[in-house]
């Protein structure tokens, strides 16, 4: 019985490392220059500040942080430079009437902590991170305030 565990306690640490390999740090010396330069030309005042490869899909991609005008931004382009996906953090004030709205509506009262637009093939969703009825929960609403998705907060 002890060694069945023991395997078993072996395999889940071993499942662990292999998923902890797919997202690693990468200097931004290595970032390669068709993802550089797609990122650079979609922000042209971005100030690079860190990034990562990883793999979905058995597919690599790179994720790059910027600065751009001291707001925050994470790019995660595909080998070639095609950006997959833009995640940007912005202010309250900052989203759609009606996300604002949906906000009120379904979480009245709640504290707003972070919100972030993802964009996607040109399509934006709002991640907000909110503390409600003592929760905190990131709440996804689509542009036209449609409540998404719900999940809590782990960080």
């Amino acid at each position: 019985m002890c060694r069945v565990l023991a395997c078993i306690v072996l395999l889940l640490v071993a499942g662990a490392a292999i998923a902890a390999d797919d997202y690693q740090p990468l200097p931004l010396n290595q970032v390669p220059k068709a993802v550089r330069d797609a990122v650079m030309k979609r922000f042209p005042d971005a100030k690079p500040q860190d990034a990562h490869r990883g793999m979905a899909d058995n597919k690599p991609y790179f994720d790059v942080h910027v600065l751009v005008k001291n707001q925050k931004v994470w790019v995660t382009c595909e080998t070639d430079g095609a950006i997959r996906t833009v995640d940007r953090e912005i202010t309250l004030q900052e989203v759609p009437k009606p996300v604002a709205a949906a906000i009120q509506k379904r979480y009245p009262k709640a504290a707003v902590r972070l919100v972030n637009e993802i964009t996607e093939d040109n399509s934006p969703m709002y991640d907000i991170a909110i503390t409600f009825n003592n929760k905190k929960l990131i709440v996804t609403f689509s542009p036209a305030g449609e409540w998404l998705e719900e999940s809590n907060d782990e960080q």
